[in-house]
């Protein structure tokens, strides 16, 4: 299944900033919905291994660097219910499904608990 994930998604390596609020990547960002700068739009995310849905709201703020954020009380309930800490691995993707449009996924990974694993070696 993290082969199936990895494959199919874009990963961060979780900082001691993302905890609080996640810095998306421009690859992450090409995975989520378009962001204006100086508004938040808010995102139902499909955690993938609880299926639970969590509602994240991505900002970017205006000026020459857009510097994208996933800041809200999902993204913090998103944290705690799945005890997220500095090191672990975030995998986002989207899935086309014909009944429901887009759906934007997360899977979360932790490293420790699968050491020597192939797939969360450089990531």
């Amino acid at each position: 299944m993290i082969s199936m994930w990895l494959a199919h998604g874009v990963q961060k390596v979780i900082t001691a900033t993302d905890v609080g609020r996640l810095v998306v990547t421009r690859k992450i960002l090409a995975v989520l919905p378009s962001v204006n700068p100086g508004n938040a739009i808010s995102t139902n995310v499909f955690d993938s291994q609880t299926d639970r849905v969590y509602v994240f709201k991505l900002a970017g703020r205006r000026g020459r660097y857009l510097k994208p954020v996933l800041q809200s009380r999902g993204w913090k309930r998103f944290v705690n219910d799945r005890g997220i800490a500095v090191g672990d691995i975030v995998c986002f993707w989207e899935e086309e499904n014909p009944t429901y449009q887009t759906h934007y996924r997360i899977a979360l990974f932790k490293p420790h608990l699968f050491p020597g694993h192939p797939d969360l070696h450089g990531v």
